[in-house]
């Protein structure tokens, strides 16, 4: 009898493209934001201004910086994240890079929409740490999947 043919399976890595964009947004996310953290808390204020005007452009930066990066895990949700997830691959290091994102967006979400301004400097807070913290998971993340890869081979 005749075997069926089996496809080879397609790799849940994302393409260089992919990967390039996954950079780019998380170095201009963390870029501006940094810039607004130095805006914000560091650089002298000019005469008679209330903000620095390098905290505005910051955070244009980081608003348009925030849609293309958010398309760009939306990108990754369906041939890589869901893929991954059903295969049982990297599910801590994924996992938590994707509650990095989520947590990001909604308080990235706050920090735009709610008024009162005890709950901003928590949620301030939250975003900052946040930020801070997701290049890392993308660098732990890529090194384990790496690791796996070399390992497998």
């Amino acid at each position: 009898m005749h075997e069926p043919h089996h496809r080879p399976r397609k790799a849940i890595r994302p393409g260089r493209r992919q990967r390039q964009a996954i950079y780019a947004g998380t170095g201009l996310l963390l870029i501006s934001g940094l810039l607004w953290l130095l805006a914000h808390y560091a650089l002298p204020l000019p005469e008679d201004a209330a903000r620095h005007p390098l905290e505005a452009w910051s955070m244009r930066i980081h608003g348009a910086a925030t849609l293309f990066g958010m398309a760009v895990v939306g990108g990754l949700w369906g041939n890589h994240v869901l893929r991954a997830w059903a295969d049982g691959r990297h599910r801590l290091s994924g996992g938590s890079l994707l509650g990095l994102w989520i947590g990001l967006a909604l308080s990235g979400y706050g920090l735009y929409y709610v008024a009162d301004e005890g709950w901003r400097a928590t949620i301030s807070g939250l975003h900052i740490a946040a930020g801070s913290g997701l290049p890392l998971a993308l660098a732990i993340h890529i090194l384990s999947s790496a690791a796996a890869r070399r390992k497998a081979a």
